[in-house]
């Protein structure tokens, strides 16, 4: 057997790496998929005691998650118009299909997003006039969408069985009574302080998004509630928002329909079946979770807003394709792959889990 210095199969497998990054970088963009959270939006709820006035109503979209879906929807031109090639630079009938859930946030995003995608300048002229057929020749995108209690693409929580999945595979965990035991005794003055009856660790989750968001706009904190109480009561909801979907069982119930299409619309891409060449779905920091937990690697923090995680199919040559994964720009090591880059084959098989 032959043997190799060490200091010769560093540099032999140096370079086998080069090589490989370097086969990789060649590989040709052919389809991509993106899914985006919402932007910035104000609380779903009010604190009974503390209540705010918000101009836009409960949930909605506020000017700066326009702003941040449309930067996105600016970047992902760059990348997939300038750099990539992947979409024309004009929007073609087609080309891209696009969905929401219907809610007001998530379609006001994805049309912010699409702004940025195909910008005002972009947009046709009227063929009797040569002029702009839209002032600005701004371009109108389809956005498509299902009921809100339908949605079983997009929406974890329709069908109302997300409860029962909870009760089953999450409030038993260890984790979760511990981190229970530790705030419960706190409950009493919470309930006092901000005039909801609290009782469990899962009313935080809402509780504590409505503090971030009146922090985050300056706004004050009900009398009888301390900053530290504030602090405290954000990180065990955010904590326990997250660990709702950290069960693979849950992330397979409520992420598994989403990761099956894509995983359908990337093998018909590979197969050349389809004219379409990109995905957008507009969602939810929900949508987000399970579908990092369907992919067996779920997140320890909530998605922020504009999140979007990326799965890219590359044409690898011979009639095969493979897929990269990203979650805001940060590569995602699936198990089942061994590393963001997964056969086409092996993302497949796991999507059909």
């Amino acid at each position: 057997m032959m043997r190799i210095r060490p200091g010769l199969w560093a540099a032999s497998l140096a370079a086998s790496l080069l090589l490989a990054a370097a086969g990789r970088a060649q590989d040709r963009l052919i389809f991509a998929v993106d899914i985006i959270r919402h932007g910035d939006r104000t609380p779903l709820v009010d604190i009974p005691a503390a209540p705010q006035v918000w101009p836009q109503g409960r949930g909605q979209l506020t000017p700066a998650g326009m702003e941040q879906e449309y930067r996105l929807g600016a970047r992902m031109r760059a990348e997939y118009v300038d750099r990539r090639q992947l979409i024309p630079a004009s929007y073609a009938p087609g080309t891209i299909y696009v969905r929401s859930t219907d809610i007001d946030r998530t379609l006001m995003s994805a049309q912010s997003f699409l702004m940025g995608l195909y910008p005002p300048g972009t947009g046709p002229a009227a063929p009797d006039s040569g002029r702009p057929a839209l002032p600005g020749a701004a371009q109108p995108i389809p956005i498509h969408t299902v009921a809100a209690d339908a949605d079983r693409l997009l929406n974890p929580d329709a069908g109302g069985g997300f409860g029962a999945l909870l009760a089953q595979y999450v409030f038993p965990t260890p984790a979760w009574k511990e981190k229970t035991a530790a705030v419960q005794g706190r409950f009493a003055s919470w309930s006092q302080a901000t005039g909801l009856q609290l009782s469990s660790l899962e009313q935080l989750v809402t509780l504590s998004d409505t503090i971030f968001i009146d922090r985050r706009y300056h706004m004050s904190l009900p009398a009888g509630l301390s900053e530290a109480d504030a602090a405290d009561i954000f990180a065990a909801g955010r904590w326990a928002f997250t660990a709702e979907f950290k069960p693979a069982e849950v992330g397979r119930a409520t992420g598994g329909a989403l990761l099956r299409a894509i995983a359908a619309y990337l093998q018909e891409a590979c197969q050349g079946r389809t004219p379409l060449r990109y995905v957008l779905f507009s969602a939810h920091d929900s949508t987000i979770l399970s579908e990092m937990s369907a992919l067996e690697a779920p997140l320890d923090a909530a998605p922020p807003y504009a999140s979007h995680l990326n799965f890219s199919l590359f044409d690898a040559g011979r009639k095969e394709c493979r897929v990269e994964l990203s979650y805001n720009d940060q590569p995602v090591s699936v198990p089942a792959c061994g590393g963001n880059s997964c056969s086409l084959a092996a993302f497949a098989a796991l999507a059909g889990r």
